[in-house]
C-alpha cells in the first residue's frame, strides 16, 4: 500500500498535540533509519514489511501534531501501525478512506464531518 495515512489525535473536534516521547517508546525497536528526533523514520516490523513515518512539529515547543505514515507494508507493520495510534490515543485517517477510531469514546472527539462515517478498528 502507498497512499499516505495519517495519525492525528482530536479533542472536542479540534486537533491535539502527540506525545513525542510514548511513539519514540513504540517505534524504537523498528527504527532502521531516520530517528524521531529529526523527524523522519523509517521502520521494519518483525516480519520484514516496512513504512515511512514523518513527524509534524508545531509551536516554540515543538510539539508533534501529526504523524504521516507513507508506503505501508501489509503485515505486522499494520499492527505497528495501530499500536503506536493507540499509544498516542490518536485516530487513523488514511486518504481516500474514514477515519478508523481504536475505541468508540474517540467518536465524540472527532471533528463533525468525519463522525458518522467513522469505524472502530479491530
Amino acid at each position: 500500500m502507498s497512499a499516505e495515512t495519517f495519525l492525528f489525535r482530536f479533542v472536542d473536534g479540534e486537533p491535539a498535540a502527540l506525545d513525542g516521547e510514548r511513539f519514540r517508546q513504540v517505534v524504537e525497536p523498528y527504527v532502521v533509519a531516520g530517528g524521531t528526533d529529526i523527524g523522519e523514520v523509517h521502520l521494519r516490523a518483525e516480519d520484514g514489511g516496512e513504512a515511512e513515518f514523518y513527524l509534524r512539529t508545531e509551536g516554540t515547543g515543538g510539539a508533534m501534531t501529526s504523524v504521516t505514515v507513507m508506503h505501508i507494508s501489509s503485515g505486522a507493520m499494520l499492527g505497528l501501525l495501530t499500536r503506536v495510534a493507540d499509544a498516542l490515543g490518536a485516530v487513523i485517517l488514511p486518504v481516500g478512506g474514514a477515519a478508523e477510531i481504536l475505541r468508540e469514546e474517540q467518536r465524540r472527539h472527532l471533528p463533525p464531518e468525519l463522525r458518522d462515517e467513522a469505524v472502530v478498528r479491530s
